[in-house]
């Protein structure tokens, strides 16, 4: 292999973090409250490609937290992020890889601080990897083929169905030849393996037809069949067919709608993304068969693009936040109903985001669904040349509805606010100063106050 597949522009973002923080609920406990003293320091690195034929995207950092008090609960957590897509042979063979290690709640319902330094025992790490060449090829302006294999992996440091899935797809679509008129064909068999349960074949072919009315408008129709099998009552293979309409009236400006029938159900699906020079405003909606293990493989820990597409160096020593809306790391697997909105507004001095999000899983092999709504708020500003301040608020309720037995229904509401100065004392060096709220609604309130000392070289 050529050194030129590695050919790139690097970027190195060396990181550290130092932070001590008083607690007065350190276990979120409910009648019991215990407060405590812990530092944590946080080495990290931000390595960062851009190449003809490679681009690479890694973020790391090593948590290490010590209580004052409660010093048997000590530990270190690793959070990465590594996204790599690299091109073999010139054209054709393709490489992706991303692997992922986090902190998460074993229990969705269960009292959460928001992050992973609480010394709750409902936390745990969590492994994710991929492993994807993929072939590509043109006949001419006719058609292009892509053929895909793909290797995963999720795994669990305590509670958890670890699982390997082994994916083949394939996919035939339409080149330039043929205009307005789009179409494609698409197969795509895959094999999910739990280490202690079942083995699930989800395996499906579809076909499209879609028509670019004029430069604003679009129409698509999907059809085809699914053939699955897992764990079940009822039936998990059936047809597939879907209508979808876009309207892109600018550059600025896309919109989604479209609403199709598979085996368990109607399948409605929104799209809408505006862009204006200092605002984005996305919202998204679609239904569709998922898992824990699919979510878990979705799902970033850093993010190395903004919310207007531009490339940004991650902060690794930042807050982490645990996910409210995890679903329970089982084998079963669950009709997702997901809508997500978020608007943003970046301004000289000011950056301003606001964020819904709703989750419905519905179970059918245990008769429960699980349903998580959020809400978050955040705004920071730059108050002169060397101080900034920022202010968060979060919300979210969850709730667990079972057929089984009304005393299994749960409803938690979770409240938070945080607030913050940071002055920076060199070009490398900034100090933080920051308040922060947690109650689930249940007692278990948390206040906290952190000082912190962050360092930067590149």
């Amino acid at each position: 292999m050529s050194l030129s597949v590695f050919a790139a522009d690097w970027k190195l973002s060396r990181q550290l973090s130092l932070k001590g923080t008083y607690s007065d609920n350190i276990d979120l406990s409910g009648s019991d409250k215990t407060s405590d003293f812990f530092t944590e320091l946080t080495p990290g690195f931000v390595l960062q490609g851009k190449g003809r034929r490679l681009s690479l995207d890694l973020a790391y950092s090593l948590q290490a937290l010590h209580y004052l008090n409660t010093s048997s609960e000590d530990k270190v957590n690793h959070r990465l992020q590594a996204n790599a897509k690299s091109e073999l042979y010139q054209d054709h063979l393709f490489l992706d890889f991303n692997l992922t290690a986090r902190q998460e709640i074993k229990d969705s319902l269960a009292p959460s601080g928001w992050d992973a330094t609480n010394t709750s025992e409902d936390l745990q790490n969590t492994y994710t990897y991929l492993f994807a060449p993929y072939f590509k090829n043109r006949f001419g302006r006719q058609a292009e083929l892509t053929f895909r294999l793909e290797n995963d992996g999720v795994f669990y440091s305590e509670d958890g169905d670890d699982s390997l899935g082994y994916r083949a797809n394939l996919n035939l679509s339409s080149g330039p030849a043929l205009g307005d008129i789009h179409w494609s064909l698409n197969a795509n068999n895959e094999y999910v393996d739990y280490q202690e349960g079942p083995r699930d074949r989800f395996s499906k072919i579809v076909g499209s037809l879609g028509y670019q009315i004029n430069n604003r408008w679009r129409a698509d129709a999907f059809g085809g069949y699914e053939d699955n099998n897992y764990d079940s009552a009822d039936e998990t293979s059936g047809s597939i067919w879907e209508g979808l309409i876009s309207w892109t009236p600018n550059d600025r400006t896309k919109v989604e709608l479209g609403s199709g029938y598979r085996y368990f159900g109607w399948t409605p699906r929104l799209g809408i993304d505006y862009r204006r020079k200092r605002s984005v405003w996305t919202a998204s909606f679609q239904r569709d068969v998922s898992s824990a293990r699919s979510d878990r493989l979705r799902t970033q820990v850093y993010e190395f693009e903004d919310a207007f597409g531009e490339t940004v160096t991650p902060e690794t020593g930042t807050d982490l936040n645990v996910s409210v809306d995890t679903a329970t790391p089982d084998s079963s697997v669950y009709i997702n109903n997901r809508f997500d909105s978020a608007w943003t507004l970046q301004t000289r001095r000011s950056s301003l985001g606001v964020s819904l999000g709703y989750v419905l899983r519905e179970y059918d092999d245990d008769s429960r669904d699980e349903g998580t709504m959020q809400a978050r708020l955040y705004w920071s500003r730059r108050l002169s040349a060397h101080t900034s301040g920022n202010l968060g608020l979060k919300w979210s309720q969850r709730e667990l509805d079972s057929d089984v037995s009304s005393s299994s229904n749960l409803d938690r509401q979770d409240y938070g606010f945080d607030a913050g100065l940071t002055r920076r004392l060199s070009e490398q060096a900034y100090v933080d100063i920051k308040y922060g709220f947690r109650d689930d609604g249940e007692e278990s309130a948390e206040n906290r106050v952190t000082l912190g000392l962050r360092l930067n070289w590149q």
